[in-house]
C-alpha cells in the first residue's frame, strides 16, 4: 500500500469539492482533490452556473440595495419551522465576502443576471441582485487539461457540442433581432467549427461548464493536485477524529494522510435508487439529473465513522418536471424541462382529471412539488398540453423550435397528437370534459389577462418567461387553439438531494451527540441543504456549496492556529 501526505484531501470534484480545494490552495496549503470518475464537474457541469448570493459587491456596484435582515425575512417565510438560524447566519455572514474573494483573486468570475427570487411576491424577496451567473470561460486556457471538464448533457448543447447559457440562447433563438446578435451568432458558429475539430466540442463555454473550468484552471494554477478515476474506500480514524482516507487508484490502494482535514463533497445520493427509497420514499421518482456517479459515497463514509444524517427537511430533493424519451431497448432517458419552453404562454399542466394543478410559470421545483401534492404517489398522471403553434415557437421537452415535422416524436410515443381536444383526452386517458373545460378557461384567461385559478403572470419571476409577442395584457398567457393539439407526459425528476450529512455552521460533520468529528467536513449536496429542500431562488445549491466549502477550510485552518497558540 502506498502512502501519500497532504494538508487537505477533498473527495469529489463538483463545485463544492473544487471550491474547497481552491480555497485551501489560496492559503498555500497542499491539497489533493479526488474524483472517482474520469472527469471533474459533477452535476454542476450541466447546470446553469448560477449562485444565490445576497448583498454581493456585484449587486452593490449596480446600485442594488439589499440587507441580511431583508434576506432573513424572506427565508423565514420560505422555511417556516425549518429555518435554522445558525446555518442561515453563517451563510449570510460569509457569502458576499467569499464571492468577492473569488472575483478578485481567481479566474472564477461572476456577473449579475436578471433572475428574480422564485417567490418574488413574498416579504423580503428581491426582484434583482441576488442571483449571479458564472461568466463565460475560454476552455483553451486549460490546454491539455480541457478534457478533464465534463461536457454538459447533450440536450443542453447545440450541434452536439456548443455550450449555451441564458444570453446565448436568446441570440440563437432570434439571431436577426439586431446586428450585434447576428454578429455574436456568426462568430460562435465559426469558432465552434474549429473547436469541434481540435477539442471535440466547443471551448467557448458558459453556465456551470464555465464555472467548473474556471475553478479547475484556478486550482491548477496554484499547484492543486487532481486525481481522477480514484474511488474512496474507507476513512481511517485518528483518535476521536479522522486523519486519512484509503483510496483505490490504478489498481492499488493508496493511503492519503490529511494533516489538516478531509472534506466530503461527493454530490449526495440522487443516482442511488435504494437510498432514494430509504431517504426519499414519500417522493417516488426514477429520473434524476444528478450525476450517475453520485450514489451517496460521502454520506456512507461519514456514517462509517460516527457521522449522522439530518433528515428534518421540507423536501428530500430539488425537483425538475421531466419527460421520458423511450429507447429502442425499452429503457428511458429523462428529458429536462428546458429554458425554451419552460412556463411560456400557451402551455398548461393538467392532471388525470384534465384540470390544471399549478401555475405553469412558477419555478421548476414548485411544479415538481405540486405534482407530489396532487397525488403522484397515488397514481395521478400529469401532462403538458399545448398546440402546434406553441411547439413551433418554443419547442417542447426534447423537441427544438421550428421543427417542420413532429412525426418521429409521435411515432416513438414521446408526444401524443390529435386534431381535437376530445380525441387527445381519449388518447391519453384523461377526462374529456375536464380537458375541454380547462382549455376553454385558459383561453378566456388569455383574453382577459387574468388567471383566476393560479395567478399566472403576476410575479416578477413569472414575467421572466413571458413572451413579448403574446397578445393581450398578460404576456404569460396565450390561447391553445391551433390544432393539432399535443400532450407530453410529465414525471418528477430530481436535480439533486437536500437530505445529507448533519453539519454545523462550519461544515464540520456532527456525531450522534451533536459534537464535531475532528478533521471531517462535508459540503455541497453531501451536507443537508441550508434551505431544507425549499427553493427560494436560482443558485440555492451552488451558492451554499461554495460558501460552506470556504467555511470548512477556514475552520480547519483556525483549529490549527489555535493549537499552535496553545503550545
Amino acid at each position: 500500500m502506498t502512502n501519500y501526505d497532504v494538508d487537505f484531501v477533498v473527495l469529489g470534484a463538483g463545485v463544492a469539492g473544487l471550491s474547497a480545494s481552491l480555497f485551501a490552495a489560496l492559503k498555500g496549503y497542499r491539497v489533493l482533490v479526488c474524483e472517482k470518475t474520469s472527469q471533474v464537474g459533477g452535476t454542476t457541469a450541466s447546470s446553469a452556473g448560477i449562485a444565490w448570493v445576497p448583498s454581493s459587491a456585484i449587486a452593490k456596484e449596480a446600485g442594488i440595495s439589499d440587507s441580511p435582515d431583508k434576506v432573513r425575512i424572506y427565508l423565514r417565510e420560505e422555511l417556516g419551522k425549518y429555518y435554522r438560524e445558525n446555518m442561515i447566519d453563517a451563510y449570510l455572514e460569509s457569502a458576499a465576502f467569499v464571492f468577492n474573494l473569488l472575483q478578485s483573486q481567481t479566474e472564477v468570475k461572476f456577473t449579475m443576471t436578471n433572475w428574480p427570487d422564485y417567490h418574488s411576491d413574498v416579504p423580503g424577496a428581491s426582484s434583482l441582485g441576488r442571483t449571479l451567473i458564472a461568466q463565460r470561460f475560454d476552455g483553451r486556457r486549460l490546454k491539455d487539461k480541457f478534457h478533464l471538464v465534463r461536457a454538459p448533457y447533450k440536450s443542453l448543447m447545440l450541434f452536439g457540442g456548443m455550450s449555451l447559457d441564458k444570453d446565448r440562447v436568446e441570440d440563437f433563438l432570434n439571431p436577426f433581432r439586431s446586428f450585434g446578435a447576428l454578429t455574436r451568432v456568426t462568430k460562435s458558429l465559426v469558432r465552434f467549427a474549429y473547436d469541434r475539430i481540435k477539442y471535440g466540442r466547443g471551448t467557448d463555454i458558459g453556465g456551470g461548464n464555465a464555472l467548473v473550468a474556471s475553478l479547475l484552471y484556478s486550482l491548477l494554477e496554484r499547484g492543486g493536485e487532481v486525481w481522477v478515476d480514484t474511488q474512496p474506500i474507507e476513512l481511517v480514524k485518528r483518535g476521536r477524529g479522522v486523519g486519512s482516507v484509503l483510496l483505490a487508484k490504478s489498481g492499488e490502494t493508496v493511503a492519503v494522510n490529511a494533516s489538516k482535514g478531509i472534506i466530503l463533497a461527493t454530490g449526495g445520493f440522487p443516482a442511488n435508487a435504494a437510498m432514494r427509497q430509504r431517504l426519499a420514499g414519500d417522493y417516488p421518482h426514477d429520473i434524476t439529473f444528478g450525476l450517475s456517479a453520485n450514489v451517496g459515497d460521502g454520506l456512507n463514509l461519514a456514517q462509517s465513522v460516527g457521522g449522522t444524517l439530518d433528515r428534518d427537511v421540507v423536501s428530500p430533493a430539488f425537483w425538475q418536471p421531466s419527460s421520458k424519451l423511450l429507447e429502442e431497448n425499452g429503457s428511458s432517458t429523462g428529458v429536462m424541462y428546458g429554458y425554451l419552453d419552460r412556463g411560456r404562454p400557451g402551455v398548461i399542466a393538467i392532471d388525470s382529471k384534465g384540470q390544471r394543478f399549478v401555475n405553469e410559470s412558477n419555478s421548476y421545483h414548485d411544479i415538481g412539488m405540486a405534482m407530489f401534492r396532487s397525488g403522484l404517489a397515488q397514481g395521478n398522471r400529469f401532462y403538458f398540453i399545448c398546440d402546434r403553434k406553441f411547439v413551433w415557437h418554443h419547442g417542447l421537452g426534447m423537441i427544438r423550435p421550428y421543427k417542420l415535422s413532429l412525426r418521429r416524436y409521435i411515432k416513438s410515443g414521446y408526444i401524443v397528437s390529435a386534431n381535437s381536444l376530445e380525441t387527445l383526452a381519449e388518447k391519453i386517458d384523461v377526462s374529456v370534459a375536464g380537458l375541454i373545460d380547462t382549455v376553454a378557461k385558459n383561453n378566456s384567461y388569455a383574453a382577459s389577462g387574468v388567471d383566476s385559478d393560479f395567478g399566472r403572470g403576476e410575479t416578477e419571476y413569472n414575467k421572466l418567461f413571458a413572451h413579448p409577442r403574446a397578445k393581450g395584457s398578460n404576456k404569460n398567457l396565450a390561447p391553445i387553439c391551433h390544432p393539432p393539439y399535443i400532450a407530453l407526459r410529465m414525471y418528477p425528476g430530481s436535480l439533486g438531494t437536500a437530505v445529507g450529512i448533519s453539519v454545523n455552521e462550519n461544515a464540520q460533520v456532527l456525531s450522534d451527540d451533536g459534537t464535531p468529528i475532528p478533521g471531517l467536513f462535508a459540503c455541497g449536496n453531501d451536507m443537508t441543504s441550508i434551505v431544507r429542500g425549499t427553493y427560494p431562488g436560482g443558485g440555492i445549491t451552488i451558492g451554499p456549496a461554495i460558501v460552506f466549502a470556504y467555511r470548512a477550510i477556514e475552520n480547519a485552518i483556525a483549529r490549527i492556529e489555535q493549537a499552535r497558540v496553545s503550545l
